[in-house]
Order: structure tokens, then sequence, then C-alpha cells
């Protein structure tokens, strides 16, 4: 391999890694943020949180793509890796588990008291939190998957 392709897959490498850490910490925002009675600048950081989570959530597909695209392996290198869809999995299951909280998020801003504290019903509340617990559980199941499969297993 070159030294351009080499520096490539190490920048797109760094560029991934740095997108999967900013992602854990606006997941985990999100987590410390969300309670069952919300003052109104709490609600809107946590808003702009949920927000920055889904931009950086396509940036992390966008650089996982340019990986598997520009990556000394071949794609069918992972292509061919269950390990590989598991994680992909994992991460689809994910994002799929972030449309109710931000749905949520959406829908409490209406909810407002006259000082913009919001009150969250209490079985909203344990949704909620549950499933943003199950995303903390998926996304740190990834790097598990990832450490395997650089180990060579399949």
């Amino acid at each position: 391999m070159n030294l351009s392709a080499m520096l490539l897959d190490a920048l797109l490498a760094w560029l991934h890694f740095g997108l999967i850490f900013t992602l854990a910490g606006c997941l985990f925002a999100e987590v410390f943020f969300y309670r069952e009675v919300l003052a109104g600048p709490t609600f809107a950081r946590l808003r702009s949180v949920d927000r920055a989570y889904g931009i950086v959530a396509g940036l992390v597909i966008v650089s996982g793509i340019l990986r598997l695209i520009y990556s000394p392996k071949t794609a069918a290198y992972f292509l061919h890796n269950p390990i590989f869809w598991t994680k992909m999995a994992l991460f689809a299951a994910g994002a799929l588990l972030s449309i109710p909280p931000t749905i949520h998020f959406l829908r409490l801003g209406a909810t407002a008291l006259a000082d913009g504290t919001i009150r969250i019903e209490r079985r909203a509340y344990a949704q909620t939190r549950a499933l943003l617990a199950l995303e903390v559980t998926l996304l740190m199941l990834i790097p598990l998957c990832a450490a395997l499969m650089a180990r060579g297993f399949r």
C-alpha cells in the first residue's frame, strides 16, 4: 500500500471514530438532560442535542461508507463478514429506537407551562428513559463487534 492510500485510510478511520465518539457523547447528553421535570433552557439543550445526534448519525454512515470504499481491505472483506452485518444491524436498531424519543421531544414543546417548565407524564418518561438506555446498550456493543472483526473473527 502506498503512502497516500495509507494516509487516506488513517484519516478516514480518524474521522469515523471521531464521529462515533461524538455520537456517543450526544446520546449520553440526552440521557443526562432528560428528566421528568425539564426547565426551559434544559429542554432547549435536550432538543439541540437530539438534533445533533441525528445529524452525527448520518455523518457516521457517510464516513463508514467512505471507509468501505477506500479501505485497503476489499469491500468483500466487510460485506461477507457476519460480524460486519451484526454491527450494521446494531446501528440500524439504535437508529430506529431513537425515533420515538425524538418524536417525544418534539411534542413536549407544546406542553410547556407558562414559565417554560415541562412536566413529563410518568409512563412516557419511563418509556423514553428505557429506549435511551437500550440505545446506549446497542451502541456499546458495536465496538465489541469492531474488535472481533479486527482480530479476524467472522
